[in-house]
């Protein structure tokens, strides 16, 4: 194959289900399992959802300019936001429902359908475990008002607690509830409590699903993988004769792979010559995106795919301000609807985010914490995925993304 001057943009999407307040639904491992049915404006939710998750993705991947890898739910950034959107007002809570892009539903239709992924996800497929969680702490002493804290109780079933945040043990206390509920892939998301700091308001998000065919490890073997600078490494491929499916363009050669029963699939696109993966992740929309996926056809044939795994963590401040957030972030924010007796903001989001792929299926975790506070050729037809590429874990009858991400060096760990 060619070799490519830039990496390929990974972009991964999960789907994780729901844990509660008092404690966390883990999908069982019996019965059918269901289809995920959302209503009109669930449909309309989504989409705007997957926006999101196209708009934020391209802006992390634009920072990214050392070729490391990337993986982020942008699903738990907006639930976490969701959350703290609940106590804004004024032009605060219009610049969520602008990042957010929910501008035509109303506040009650938003809350439900959090609700319903919350209820639903976690009984689409018995092979496929999926939590999502929420949890508010709030500084023991600061007034928040009542009704802030009920509706995320009600429909984002967040744990609520007060914690001395003047005391050490509470970092881990929310580290621990953290690494608890994403089954210890993210062991921590808070390093220390400021001052200033008067809440947190935390999503984690856990996913891990079986291939629908899974890769026989005798056949995995080193392969060289090339980068973007055009050297190599050599990793371990997976190797198989399997379904999926696949489009080719002049720009991309896009395929996805489907987990257990269907409900769950990774969607994978490495750019074809002539095309980097910086310029692909550029001209990515969603109309580009639906073109992709509304163009998959199904094919059985030889599949070799890298094993990786790797972890991420950013601080989305910057990312959320360059979408049109910045509002939230100044003392001009209007977050009395969590409390009216100090002048609020946030002052960080962080995220953290983490990936295993191999010839079982994929564990992927990713934990998110707002932090408030005071102040015409033939196109060649590759079965081999040896180049960086994007790749996305979605949902399948719905097409709602989960996770995104950059897969540019299979031999990273971490960041």
């Amino acid at each position: 194959m060619v070799n490519r001057k830039t990496p390929l943009l990974a972009l991964c999407l999960l789907f994780i289900g729901f844990a509660s307040c008092k404690k966390s639904t883990v999908t069982p491992h019996s019965g059918p399992g269901k289809d995920l049915v959302l209503s009109a404006f669930e449909q309309q939710k989504v989409t705007s959802d997957n926006a999101f998750t196209l708009s934020l993705f391209k802006n992390l991947d634009s920072a990214n300019t050392s070729a490391v890898n990337l993986f982020a739910s942008p699903l738990s950034v907006s639930f976490a936001l969701g959350m703290t959107s609940n106590g804004a007002n004024g032009a605060t809570l219009d610049a969520f429902k602008k990042v957010l892009n929910f501008n035509t539903l109303t506040t009650a239709q938003i809350n439900t359908y959090y609700q319903s992924l919350l209820t639903n996800l976690p009984e689409l497929d018995p092979n496929t475990t999926v939590k999502i969680a929420n949890s508010i702490w709030y500084r023991q002493g600061f007034s928040v008002v009542p009704q802030f804290l009920q509706t995320n109780s009600t429909y984002f079933n967040a744990k609520v607690q007060a914690l001395n945040f003047n005391d050490a043990s509470s970092v881990t206390t929310i580290n621990n509830w953290v690494s608890n509920e994403t089954n210890g892939a993210i062991p921590s998301i808070v390093n220390s409590i400021s001052s200033t700091d008067m809440m947190y308001l935390v999503n984690a998000i856990y996913f891990k699903s079986v291939w629908n065919e899974k890769f026989d490890p005798a056949k995995t073997t080193p392969l060289p993988f090339t980068l973007a600078n055009n050297s190599q490494v050599t990793t371990s491929f997976m190797d198989g004769k399997v379904d999926f499916k696949r489009f080719d363009n002049s720009e991309v050669h896009v395929f996805e792979l489907p987990y257990s029963n269907n409900r769950y699939s990774m969607v994978i696109a490495m750019p074809a010559d002539g095309t980097t993966v910086q310029q692909l992740a550029a001209g990515l929309d969603s109309a580009k995106w639906n073109l992709w996926t509304n163009s998959l056809h199904a094919t059985n044939a030889e599949l070799k795919l890298p094993k990786f795994k790797f972890s991420y963590s950013v601080n989305l401040n910057s990312p959320l301000t360059e979408l049109g957030l910045g509002i939230a972030f100044t003392p001009t924010a209007d977050f009395s609807g969590i409390s009216t007796g100090l002048p609020l903001q946030i002052s960080n989001v962080y995220h953290k985010a983490y990936v295993e792929v191999d010839e079982s299926g994929t564990t992927a975790a990713a934990a998110t914490v707002v932090v408030v506070g005071t102040t015409a050729a033939p196109i060649p037809q590759p079965t081999i995925i040896d180049h960086p590429f994007i790749f996305a874990i979605r949902q399948v009858n719905t097409g709602l993304i989960l996770f995104t991400g950059v897969m540019n060096n299979p031999l990273q760990s971490g960041s």
